[in-house]
């Protein structure tokens, strides 16, 4: 990273360190603080998407790069979408105030109206407390699910997939044995109604992108 920033100029770097997605690892606490030091030593900001930061289930989870925060390069962002209901179509920000200010008048020129009952439905469901309920309720849901995913995962495919059991999020990184041709299981499990994610999909997206934006 550092010597990316000596050769060009970065402006803006965009993170999940409480789980990367898509290979769910945690960003070490050492990493955390250097990307701090970075941003502050050549002025790039950190978008930090904490969309899973709520389940978490072996023990507590590392602390948003936010809090560590001192000198307003962080913008932490988060989101209901994932946490409470795919419903809710709705996340937010912590900045720094004058960050606030601009992306709310951008925020504005992209649409004025927005959604004013479900904004006001959302913030009454957080100031009486039913988020924060919610959220302690299915946090022992969602860890029988990741269970009951990955014991017959183990079992059943042991031979044929290498994976680790997450401490938190709602995915699981799997590879496959590399005999394996992935593209056509994708296709046999897709015709049962299975839908299989390859990251070689990301890794094109990725070039394209980089040959597209230089």
């Amino acid at each position: 990273m550092k010597k990316t920033c000596k050769r060009r100029k970065v402006r803006m770097v965009y993170v999940t360190p409480h789980h990367h997605y898509p290979t769910t690892v945690s960003l070490r606490i050492d990493r955390r603080l250097e990307l701090l030091r970075l941003a502050n030593e050549y002025g790039f900001i950190i978008f930090e998407d904490d969309y899973d930061f709520d389940f978490h289930y072996n023990h507590r989870p590392l602390s948003p790069l936010e809090r560590a925060d001192e000198n307003g390069m962080v913008i932490y962002c988060g989101s209901f979408s994932k946490s409470f209901s795919p419903a809710f179509r709705m996340g937010y920000l912590a900045a720094s105030e004058n960050v606030i200010e601009h992306l709310a008048n951008v925020r504005v020129l992209l649409d004025r109206q927005g959604d004013h009952i479900l904004d006001c439905a959302m913030a009454e469901l957080l100031n009486d407390g039913t988020i924060q309920l919610y959220l302690r309720k299915t946090l022992s849901i969602y860890e029988e699910k990741r269970n009951h995913f990955c014991d017959p995962l183990h079992d059943k495919l042991g031979n044929a997939v290498n994976f680790s059991v997450p401490d938190g999020g709602m995915t699981v990184w799997t590879e496959f044995d590399k005999s394996i041709n992935l593209e056509t299981l994708s296709q046999k499990a897709y015709s049962k109604g299975l839908y299989i994610y390859q990251m070689a999909r990301c890794i094109n997206i990725l070039i394209i992108m980089k040959t597209v934006l230089g």
